[in-house]
This record gives structure tokens, C-alpha cells and sequence, in this order.
């Protein structure tokens, strides 16, 4: 099993907070292991498709930071590369 962790980096920007609202998955459940890498491309498809109110435009998050994409986990950078959320899928250790 494997649940979502969302570290936060920096100041939290408006757009962060939409983000984590509307968050398509459940950070506390867990989801089952054999569904990783479909639960991961279901949240980068959102967060390229992620739009937000900047100075009364709105602007496409894909388009305005980078977004770095690992095995296991999402990182949105700013443009200079400072780190702003990490999304990470981590193993969820069962004590049956």
C-alpha cells in the first residue's frame, strides 16, 4: 500500500493552496501498490492542466514553474529552481 506525502518547501503562494484543496486524490487513504504509477500520472496530468488567478490572469502552473517528475515523486519548482511542493508516493508498511 502507498499514500501520498506533501511537503511543503517554502512560503506558501495562493496558488499552492488551491492545489492542495482541490487535490484529486485522498492524501490519507491508502491505495494499493499495483496502481502507482497510473495514481502518478493521474496527478501530473492535473497539475500540467492546473490553472490559477495571477494578477487578474490566469495562468497555467505548467507553464509558469517546473515540474520534475521521479519515479515515486512530483517536485514544482519555480523558475530559478527553487523547490515550492514535492508530491511523493511513499510505501505504506502493513503490521499484519
Amino acid at each position: 500500500m502507498v499514500r501520498f506525502v506533501i511537503e511543503k518547501h517554502c512560503k506558501q503562494p495562493d496558488w499552492a493552496l488551491m492545489l492542495l484543496a482541490t487535490f484529486p486524490f485522498d492524501r490519507t487513504k491508502n491505495y494499493p501498490d499495483i496502481e502507482r504509477y497510473a495514481i502518478m500520472g493521474c496527478v501530473l496530468d492535473y497539475l500540467e492542466e492546473f490553472t490559477y488567478r495571477r494578477r487578474n490572469a490566469m495562468q497555467q502552473l505548467c507553464v509558469t514553474h517546473n515540474i520534475h517528475c521521479r519515479e515515486n515523486s512530483i517536485t514544482i519548482e519555480t523558475v530559478n529552481g527553487n523547490a515550492v511542493l514535492t508530491i511523493s508516493l511513499i510505501a505504506d508498511e502493513c503490521n499484519d
